[in-house]
């Protein structure tokens, strides 16, 4: 069983997105049977997969106990919290180092609610890896960080060390992966959210959404340095699929107000607004020439593992993109485009130039690309895990902690804790939006309980 911590639908980011490839990995590549959970409704239908939406606590612990190994996606663990009581393998996905994310995302919060969102961050994380038998990341780097933080609450330890003293059974690495068929060939006029481009011109798409913690600003400064009427750069959405997160995303807004004031919007610019569908991203890769990924220099950055670069990969486009994460280690080392330093907006003007002037170039950066891609398919990141699943097995020293999988809860007691989770959550909106927007907040959410279409 499959727990996502995102939408699982035809329109979802990156959490929702490896959700659905690891579960068509499970039953293809490990003939299992896989039930995935979805965070509201979903549109999909997956070959093989009982895809659960958004069931009651008491619903997904009922059908945990019925399964081999539970994996649960992020801080999934915070809806489900008694699933740490089942008597079966629980697998957490840490790909996506959620405390480091959340700390830029609510930073513009009061201090005083910054601070009791990380407590509660904290405590969160600290369950997850008390209670669980097999972690995932998506790096080295990440895997390292990971040790540290399960050293530091003892997970390290003479039994995991005596099963496995390089602790790959403990916390493996599971990169994103990418689909082992390229994308659909272009065809016919490259029209991208309302927008047809020439055959001339050089377009550069950012995949995926505009959060806080990238740096698009610096980008079109560099457009505007640039002054490449050949080049137009596209964000491919301003929105996204989760209702919960744009509220939270100040970025989109200077972005947009920046090409604004340097008359750059509609020109050389563009933004659509709607989240692209996963089943239709191919098209747009198609009609772009170059990947381009900005980000500012924190801690974020450093661990995080930018899923929309695996986008690029697959469609064969070279980069353009900034230092001091993950991929542009890979991009420098593999010569598949050009790395600038963060924040260094003529740096990117001058590489848009490099970009622009050399077609013979870009043939042989996208020729790399494609071989690199070859690498980093579904079927190949995804050995640990299907490994895992062929013999899933308790941490060596969990059996010796049964305090914390005590007796699975009542119904009562879940209905209870549920009643409390949603007086606190409801106590802390009234402060932050007031009356009203509580009251519209508590709609929506009644009736994604109930299935029923939100209104406009």
């Amino acid at each position: 069983m499959i727990v996502a911590n995102d939408v699982v639908a035809s329109q979802m980011a990156g959490p929702g997105i490896r959700c659905v490839e690891l579960a068509r990995q499970l039953v293809r590549a490990g003939g299992h049977q896989v039930t995935l959970v979805t965070v509201g409704p979903t549109d999909l239908t997956l070959e093989g997969v009982e895809l659960v939406a958004d069931p009651s606590p008491e619903a997904v612990l009922a059908r945990a106990a019925t399964h081999d190994a539970v994996l649960l996606e992020g801080i999934s663990l915070a809806r489900y919290p008694d699933l740490r009581r089942v008597r079966v393998p629980l697998i957490f996905d840490l790909y996506d180092p959620f405390p480091l994310a959340l700390l830029e995302q609510e930073a513009h919060r009061p201090l005083a609610e910054q601070r009791r969102e990380g407590g509660e961050v904290r405590r969160v994380l600290r369950e997850m890896l008390l209670a669980g038998d097999f972690f995932l990341c998506a790096s080295q780097i990440q895997r390292d960080l990971w040790t540290g933080a399960l050293l530091d609450v003892g997970r390290v330890n003479p039994d995991n060390w005596a099963r496995d003293n390089s602790l790959r059974q403990l916390v493996d690495i599971v990169p994103f992966g990418l689909p082992s068929d390229p994308p659909p060939p272009r065809q016919g006029k490259r029209t991208l959210g309302g927008t047809t481009f020439e055959e001339q011109d050089l377009v550069l798409v950012w995949a995926g959404g505009i959060y806080n913690w990238f740096d698009p600003l610096t980008l079109i400064e560099a457009m505007h340095l640039a002054a490449e009427p050949r080049v137009k750069l596209v964000f491919m959405s301003t929105s996204h699929p989760n209702p919960s997160v744009p509220g939270r995303m100040w970025m989109p807004l200077r972005a947009r107000e920046l090409a604004d004031r340097l008359r750059l919007t509609g020109s050389s610019v563009f933004f659509n607004e709607e989240w692209v569908p996963y089943a239709d991203r191919g098209r747009w890769l198609r009609a772009a020439d170059a990947g381009v990924s900005t980000h500012l220099d924190h801690a974020e950055t450093r661990y995080a593992y930018r899923t929309r670069m695996l986008d690029y990969l697959w469609a064969g486009l070279p980069m353009i993109c900034t230092s001091g994460d993950h991929f542009a280690g890979v991009v420098r080392e593999r010569e598949l485009g050009w790395v600038v330093e963060p924040q260094d907006a003529a740096g990117l003007a001058a590489a848009i130039h490099e970009f622009a002037d050399g077609p013979q170039e870009r043939s042989q950066i996208s020729e790399r690309v494609r071989q690199v891609a070859a690498e980093m398919t579904w079927e190949r990141v995804s050995r640990p895990l299907l490994d895992f699943c062929e013999r899933p097995r308790r941490a060596a020293d969990l059996p010796r902690q049964e305090w914390i999988r005590r007796r699975p809860p009542t119904p009562l007691e879940l209905r209870t804790r549920e009643a409390g989770r949603l007086a606190r959550r409801a106590a802390r909106e009234l402060v932050r939006s007031g009356p009203a927007e509580t009251s519209r907040r508590a709609v929506r959410w009644w009736r994604s309980r109930r299935g029923s279409p939100p209104r406009a």
